[in-house]
């Protein structure tokens, strides 16, 4: 293998310089974050999260939490802004963004909404596949207070949680994210993951997945 072969095959495991914060006063100090896995964010049209959800009324009973699997023309609704399509788009745009060259086959394996009202919890867990995701397609009604919890309090405020590593000095190893309504996030599939049991009014609604990338 030449030295330009084995430069492209590494540099999908070389992180980026890109500055995380800088610190004010004196000396300033820039603050890199360089290791560990990347998730991406990013938006679902409205007219596409009606969809889902019309579809979903149509499958799960009132006020009871259920988890079914979306049919392919559920999925394929839309055309080019299909579930399909726009997920797809979305996970090229994540792989060549981390691992710097275009991805090759996108190869979706299944979609599944959840459905969860309030005590019902997620618990930390990893998928199968190279990439996994959530869209958020309800919400529940969280009061302020429940909001101002961290994970470490023991948050029940419906968000997610994403975990790595464990209790390590001068690491991170815990992120939480407010699940907001068209919010689509994509990250490896062996990120563990999970949610508190929410306190709150409302159904929590989400859309999971799985893919594998060649």
């Amino acid at each position: 293998m030449d030295i330009v072969e084995k430069t492209r095959r590494l540099k999908k495991y070389e992180a980026s310089e890109a500055v995380a914060f800088r610190s004010e006063g004196s000396p300033g100090m820039d603050f890199l974050s360089p290791f560990g896995p990347l998730i991406g964010r990013t938006r679902i049209s409205v007219d596409l999260i009606d969809h889902l959800n019309a579809v979903s009324d149509s499958v799960l009973t009132p006020g009871q939490g259920a988890e079914f699997e979306l049919s392919e023309p559920d999925c394929s609704w839309g055309g080019e802004d299909s579930l399909q399509s726009c997920v797809a788009r979305a996970i090229r745009t994540y792989v060549e963004c981390v691992e710097h060259e275009p991805s090759g086959l996108v190869q979706l394996d299944n979609f599944w909404v959840v459905s969860q009202f309030a005590g019902t919890p997620s618990p930390v867990h990893f998928h199968s596949g190279d990439l996994s995701g959530v869209l958020y397609l309800k919400v529940p009604a969280i009061s302020p207070d429940e909001e101002q919890r961290n994970y470490i309090a023991g948050r029940q405020a419906g968000y997610i949680n994403f975990l790595i590593g464990g209790k390590q000095r001068f690491a991170r190893s815990l992120i939480s994210f407010k699940p907001v309504i068209g919010d689509l996030y994509i990250f490896p599939g062996w990120l563990l993951h999970g949610a508190e049991p929410f306190r709150g009014t409302g159904e929590r609604r989400s859309l999971a997945f799985n893919a594998r990338v060649e």
